[in-house]
C-alpha cells in the first residue's frame, strides 16, 4: 500500500525538480510525473473511497489468468493442433 503522504512527498520532489529544470524537456518530464501521481490518487479515491489508503498499480494488476482451453485442442504442446 502507498499512503497519501508518500505520494505527496513524491509530488513535491518532482515539483522541485521541475522548478530547477535546466530545459523545457526536463521540466515537462517532471510535470508528467506529477500528473501521473495525481491520477493515481484521484482514481483510487473514486474506487476506494477517500478514507482508504492508495494501492499501487502493480498490486492491482496482479491478476491470475487461467490458461486458455479450447475444445478442439489435442494436448498441452504448442505443436498439437
Amino acid at each position: 500500500m502507498i499512503s497519501y503522504e508518500v505520494l505527496l512527498s513524491q509530488i513535491e520532489k518532482h515539483v522541485m525538480s521541475a522548478k530547477s529544470a535546466a530545459n523545457d524537456q526536463i521540466m515537462r518530464e517532471q510535470l508528467t510525473a506529477v500528473r501521473a501521481l495525481c491520477d493515481v490518487v484521484l482514481n483510487s479515491e473514486q474506487h476506494l473511497g477517500t478514507s482508504k489508503p492508495v494501492y499501487s498499480n502493480v498490486q492491482q494488476l496482479q491478476v491470475q489468468q487461467a490458461p486458455l482451453q479450447e475444445n478442439d485442442a489435442n494436448g498441452d504442446s504448442i505443436f498439437d493442433f
